[in-house]
């Protein structure tokens, strides 16, 4: 679902992703961990389009993409993202925001939209709240919105950009539940996060990233038991 080769990304002369191989196959769970500045949202954002790359090759789905790409914005609506900040739209209700992709970038008639919505809303333990405004309902259920709207796109990878770091403690769970559940659906996702627990139940595959480089890589059990590289058996130290 995703090929990186030669990624090299520069912010100024400040290099922050180096010579970056990544892929993930798919209905795979990949979670990138690392310290922040590491460069883990960055790739995120370089695989979205969101951050233009100067160096390396990245293919969705067998296909070599670029800024160049003709029909670009088609290519991204099958990558869904979740930020940190939920993003949602202020002055519409809950449903409103899950239905905006779907009447306006998918032309998707209203009741159909709507109909489509609920169901999302459902999927995420939402649909009480549909008709609430998103300053009305708590950080943990306004994620769980921005997940339902990102699915709406009927995305083909969703991508997950430190989604409960935001969050009060208490309310993690709920948005991690949501996302173990697309997991178990069979959906493809790259998750960046410090929620260890979940990266050792959910990921398929764990991704250290280490200023901008990724330093390692392997199954839960390989990383958090029997990490190789002394930079991940330090920053492992550290955070369990």
């Amino acid at each position: 679902m995703i090929d990186i080769k030669g990624l090299n990304k520069w912010f100024g002369k400040h290099q922050v992703l180096h010579d970056i191989e990544f892929h993930v196959d798919e209905n795979e769970v990949v979670v990138i961990i690392g310290s922040s500045g590491s460069g883990k949202s960055t790739l995120l954002r370089c695989i979205n389009f969101l951050e233009k790359h100067q160096e390396g090759t990245i293919q969705l789905g067998g296909k070599t993409i670029t800024t160049k790409t003709k029909n670009l914005h088609l290519v991204r609506q099958e990558v869904g993202m979740v930020f940190q900040h939920f993003n949602l739209f202020p002055h519409k209700t809950v449903l409103e925001n899950v239905m905006e992709g779907l009447t306006q970038v998918k032309k998707v008639p209203f009741a159909e939209a709507k109909e489509q919505g609920l169901l999302l809303l459902d999927k995420v333990n939402m649909q009480d709240k549909a008709d609430i405004y998103p300053a009305m309902i708590s950080g943990g259920q306004k994620q769980r919105v921005a997940i339902a709207r990102a699915l709406a796109m009927n995305p083909k990878i969703m991508l997950f950009d430190e989604p409960t770091s935001a969050l009060d403690p208490e309310l993690v769970g709920e948005v991690l539940k949501v996302m173990k559940n697309l997991a178990e659906d069979g959906m493809t996702m790259v998750v960046v996060t410090h929620e260890m627990g979940f990266a050792r139940e959910v990921a398929d595959r764990i991704v250290y990233m280490d200023e901008g480089r990724i330093v390692e890589e392997g199954t839960p059990e390989e990383i958090f038991n029997h990490p190789v590289n002394a930079r991940t058996k330090e920053f492992i130290s550290q955070i369990l």
